[in-house]
């Protein structure tokens, strides 16, 4: 054997000596990974070689959610890659509840970093409020590290009316149909409908076939549909009815216009300390106070105050598109009783923003309604 094939194979020797040794020494890391209270983490903690990648995912129990890992990564599942230093990670968990008392439900929708809490009311019963007296509905709470724990506040409808001192002798309630207080919002009604739905659009309207020109009920031109010449909704199709009784009923057009020129009208951001929109519309005390509107930067008279007779209309917006809700907190509209018979795929409402007026909506649209009791 040569010199020169004895030093090779000796160098090819201490070569691979040495790559074993490498092999032999790389360095491990400790990956220790845990969950707090609410949960259970799947992975394995354990020892690890440097460059490793392992993942690891934390697991919620019932009534609860996970939050973020202790480092504030919120990465779920969690994949650990380039290891190069022991790691304890710990799976944070937020405990949710949301309960409701007699006469509803609620439904429980999870975002991206957030919570929607929606309450659904029995037939016959209303939405007041949350246990922590918020009053929105739906409802979305950001995720934080705080338990969210709420309880969903229902109520029988009652009904309340008030003596404006208007010439008819109209009594006015004091909520919407379906609210529990006035600051409520309530339900929202297509015309003519008795129910609630999910979508307030044509395809859905009780009174036609598909479309605004295919009426079937409350129709005085042959190019919407059938022609009953019925323009003033019957007590079977008004909800004011259907809900509170016979005496109660959708106020038509013209009381909606005896409303808006008989009293004093003031706008308000809080009513009542709850942080809603709307018009309190007061009993007027002077001739010369009857019809006056107090909107943004005007002062309203030193002598109303909330304990004089009033009622709180507050702007609930309305729904269109489908199930889209809209200006809430802007705007106002209320349906009256009363067809356009111009265009009687639409029905007579009083809306308010700026100012008071009464127009037309499309029958389809879900609208608040107010209730109003006729001597």
């Amino acid at each position: 054997m040569t010199k020169k094939l004895i030093l090779t194979m000796t160098l090819l020797a201490a070569v691979a000596t040495i790559f074993v040794a490498c092999k032999k020494d790389d360095p491990t890391y400790s990956v220790q990974v845990t969950a707090a209270q609410g949960g259970t983490i799947e992975g394995q903690s354990g020892e690890y070689k440097e460059g490793e990648t392992i993942v690891f995912k934390a697991i919620p129990a019932d009534g609860y959610y996970f939050t973020q890992w202790s480092d504030g990564d919120t990465d779920n599942p969690r994949t650990i890659t380039l290891l190069t230093s022991d790691i304890s990670l710990t799976a944070i968990f937020i405990g949710v509840s949301a309960t409701a008392t007699e006469g509803g439900t609620v439904e429980t929708q999870k975002k991206d970093q957030s919570f929607v809490f929606t309450a659904i009311p029995a037939m016959d019963y209303c939405f007041s409020q949350w246990s922590d007296g918020n009053i929105d509905n739906p409802r979305e709470i950001t995720v934080g590290k705080d338990d969210i724990s709420l309880t969903a506040e229902f109520a029988e409808p009652t009904i309340a009316t008030v003596d404006l001192g208007l010439p008819s002798g109209n009594l006015w309630a004091t909520c919407n149909v379906g609210a529990a207080n006035p600051w409520n919002y309530g339900n929202y009604y297509a015309w003519g409908e008795t129910q609630t739905k999910d979508n307030y659009h044509w395809d859905t309207y009780k009174y036609c076939n598909g479309d605004y020109n295919k009426l079937t009920k409350y129709n005085v031109k042959a190019d919407y549909g059938t022609v009953d010449n019925k323009t003033t909704l019957e007590s079977s199709d008004d909800v004011a009815t259907a809900v509170y009784g016979a005496a109660y009923s959708i106020p038509t057009i013209a009381d909606w216009k005896e409303l808006a020129k008989e009293c004093y009208w003031v706008w308000t951001y809080d009513y009542n300390n709850r942080g809603v929109s709307g018009y309190v519309v007061y009993r007027a005390k002077a001739d010369a106070d009857k019809g006056a509107i107090v909107y943004e930067g005007d002062t309203p008279l030193a002598s109303y105050s909330m304990s004089d007779a009033h009622i709180f209309l507050p702007a609930a917006g309305c729904y269109r598109d489908n199930s889209r809700l809209i200006y809430v907190g802007s705007e106002g509209f209320y349906w009256s009783s009363s067809l356009c018979e111009d265009y009687p795929g639409t029905a007579r409402n009083y809306y308010f923003f700026n100012g008071v007026y009464w127009e037309t909506d499309s029958r389809d649209e879900g609208l608040s309604v107010r209730p109003v009791r006729h001597p």
